[in-house]
């Protein structure tokens, strides 16, 4: 028995050795595989990032507009829609040329459609600048698209115009719903809001709204009033 115990032993000694040893020799093979990979990888993310020197972004920041802004063009053309935000901003403020409002807005609804939430904010934002009660209800209506995907600007803008009756009938249990949830993430406007419209509700008000709050953001903005 204690024969058989000093043979295992020696055979996982050897087998120990003989690991070592091809490890050993196939261990530099390991490393530079590893970093061959690596290596890879990060040429392709900067393939992929495309983060040329001749890159729009670097073109924007060194100040060639005009390059930079033919670049977005093209982009926009084919249905970017951070493209399209940037043809929008640059028709806006007159980057390579005269401002052009109208032009800034088609290619800000452009994206909006495509659904980005920041340029459904500022198509929400211009239409509320205008200020008369038609422009009004356009701006809730863009505001509204980028709270149901998550925007928090734009859920403490629908919360205040509910508040306010601004655009929209006037409904304080849904306007708490709103900035109930801007503030869940670190509005502090809503915040501040949302505390001064409790001191105006009921308990049973408070408590419906704050259900409402939970149902919204449990369905991912689907049930949303």
């Amino acid at each position: 028995m204690k024969n058989s115990h000093i043979s295992t032993a020696l055979t996982r000694e050897k087998l120990s050795a003989a690991f070592l040893q091809v490890f050993d020799s196939v261990a530099p093979y390991i490393f530079f595989l590893s970093v061959a990979l690596v290596s890879l990888c990060f040429i392709l993310a900067l393939i992929f990032q495309n983060r040329t020197p001749d890159s729009k972004e670097v073109l924007f920041l060194n100040g060639d507009y005009e390059k930079a802004f033919k670049i977005w063009s093209r982009i926009a053309n084919e249905g970017q829609e951070e493209a399209q935000m940037m043809v929008g901003m640059s028709n806006y403020v007159g980057l390579t040329s005269v401002a052009d409002k109208d032009q800034a807005l088609r290619w800000y609804k452009l994206a909006g459609d495509s659904g980005n939430e920041y340029a459904q904010f500022t198509v929400g934002r211009f239409y509320e600048s205008l200020g008369n009660p038609h422009d009004d209800i356009e701006a809730f209506k863009w505001y509204k698209k980028a709270a149901e995907l998550g925007n928090s600007f734009a859920q403490h803008k629908i919360g205040s115009l509910l508040l306010h009756g601004k655009g929209v009938e006037q409904n304080r249990i849904k306007a708490h719903v709103w900035l109930n949830l801007a503030s869940s993430k670190g509005s502090l406007r809503a915040n501040s809001e949302r505390k001064k419209l409790e001191r105006s509700l009921s308990d049973s008000e408070l408590k419906l709204a704050r259900e409402k709050a939970v149902k919204c953001l449990m369905t991912n903005y689907v049930t949303c009033p």
